[in-house]
């Protein structure tokens, strides 16, 4: 509705003011006002007809060359039709010319002048054509582009694997008799990270500090099960505390890292943390040890700075 509304009042307004300049330019020598009206009313109608019948949308997919050439012919072909419209209009219905004052110098001259016409009408069409679809495609490639990140980052945040929970809850059950404090504190980090975790409508991306946060939380469940074999170190850069990174990104990263490097171990192992600002983009790496050397990941984030 609001392209038809817009196509309709550039058709009116720009046929009206072609009319109206050229009554205002003709003066007393040039074609009466009645003729110009006539001109501007059969323009109005015939490239309104002439968009229907010749199926411009098709065209706004040809390649560049055969579009020329295509604008080209109907500039021509359109402006032929216009003058022969006019002139008989004027004569035959309207009465406004004599046919004796008809000339073919005159008739070629005008029919020049029309064609030139329809040709800058087909170019504005074609452009504005052109605008709109660029601006579609555009706004179609960021709708797509934000939904494959929405639905990334909801991915991340259903990493949140069920059996750590589980383990969660039976650590706490035995921590309930044996440390009360310590107990009190676990259900406080866990109420964190689930309220962080699954907040349907909080930010998908937070502050690396932030996220530091919530990974401290989660290390502090794990040590209950792992106890003195989860070792954790972290290696942060005060300015990269700021940047902004997907939500549970880090957590993510950090539990894979104890359930296929710490946990089968005997022994454990240690877990590591690094973030600094390189080139004005933010280095994030987690590792774990032991494990093989792709349990670990790293990556960089632009910091925008």
């Amino acid at each position: 509705m609001t392209r038809s509304r817009g196509y309709a009042a550039c058709q009116v307004g720009g046929w009206g003011l072609h009319t109206l300049l050229n009554i205002a330019l003709s003066g007393a020598h040039g074609p009466p006002a009645m003729g110009w009206l006539i001109a501007g009313a059969t323009g109005l109608g015939l490239t309104h007809v002439a968009r229907r019948v010749l199926r411009f949308h098709a065209w706004t997919r040809l390649p560049l060359p055969r579009l020329v050439a295509r604008v080209l012919a109907a500039g021509l072909g359109l402006g032929l039709l216009q003058n022969t419209l006019v002139f008989l209009e004027a004569v035959f219905v309207f009465h406004v010319y004599a046919l004796e004052e008809a000339s073919w110098a005159g008739y070629f001259n005008s029919a020049t002048m029309w064609s030139l016409v329809m040709g800058v009408w087909l170019t504005l069409y074609f452009a504005v054509q052109a605008v709109t679809h660029a601006r579609r495609v555009e706004v179609e490639h960021w709708k797509l582009e934000a939904a494959a990140r929405s639905a990334e980052l909801r991915f991340l945040q259903a990493q949140l694997q069920p059996h750590f929970l589980f383990n969660c809850l039976n650590g706490l059950r035995g921590l309930i008799v044996e440390d009360p404090v310590r107990a009190q504190e676990a259900v406080t980090r866990l109420s964190g990270l689930l309220r962080y975790a699954l907040g349907a409508r909080g930010p998908e991306t937070v502050t690396l500090q932030r996220e530091l946060q919530v990974v401290d939380d989660y290390l502090g469940l794990e040590a209950i099960r792992l106890e003195e074999r989860l070792r954790v170190r972290m290696d942060v850069a005060p300015d990269a505390l700021g940047v902004p990174v997907p939500a549970m990104l880090v957590q993510t990263l950090v539990e894979n890292a104890i359930k296929h490097g710490i946990a089968p171990a005997p022994r454990g192992g240690e877990v590591s943390v690094k973030a600094r600002i390189e080139d004005r983009a933010l280095c994030l790496e987690v590792a774990n040890t032991p494990g093989s050397p792709d349990v670990g990941a790293a990556g960089t984030v632009d910091s925008g700075g």
